[in-house]
């Protein structure tokens, strides 16, 4: 990867980091918990990336310096003797091989990094969403039980009022018919 790409990279990564940010604190501001762990997913994301440029920047350093070597030590090789070159082009590539392996080996383990980061985010952000579906499935239960206890209430207060009238009319007859036992008037 050239320099310019490299700071493509660089510059690329950084702005999706401030991207996620803001998407995780818009979420967080605006109530979103899905939002919000979109957003932090994508930190996460962008800090692998961050760190898998950063290691193939290093293995691309490394690989350079190997290279560097492996030239100066063929140098050396065709100025002492003619039999030492071929001595040092061994050298030189098995510094090379090495170094490759070295530079696939820290892609390697910075990608499955990134995956590995990537699913326990995504897990997070799955069991988050269950507990949030189970929170407002329990508020529900709590309303339909408040609702059910205010009618029996409201039912209750109806049929005391009820009895409470039909005691009162009772009461009233008996006051009638007394009045008119006693013949007043």
């Amino acid at each position: 990867m050239s320099e310019h790409n490299k700071a493509h990279e660089a510059r690329h990564g950084l702005i999706d980091s401030v991207k996620a940010k803001a998407k995780e604190i818009f979420g967080a501001v605006s109530g979103n918990d899905s939002l919000t762990a979109e957003g932090q997913l994508e930190q996460a994301e962008a800090r692998q990336r961050r760190a898998a440029n950063t290691a193939e920047a290093l293995a691309d350093a490394e690989s350079q310096r190997a290279y560097d070597d492996a030239a100066e030590a063929r140098l050396e090789g065709a100025e002492a003797r003619g039999h030492l070159s071929a001595e040092a082009a061994s050298i030189e590539q098995g510094i090379h091989t090495d170094a490759l392996a070295q530079k696939r080996a820290a892609e390697l383990g910075a990608r499955q990094e990134v995956l590995t980061e990537a699913v326990r985010a995504e897990q997070d952000a799955r069991r988050q969403e269950q507990q949030a579906v189970a929170d407002q499935q329990e508020q529900s239960r709590e309303a339909v039980d408040e609702v059910v206890d205010a009618a029996a209430e409201q039912r209750e207060s109806v049929q005391d009022a009820a009895r409470a009238k039909a005691k009162a009319q009772r009461i009233r007859s008996e006051a009638d018919q007394l009045t008119n036992e006693a013949d007043l008037p």
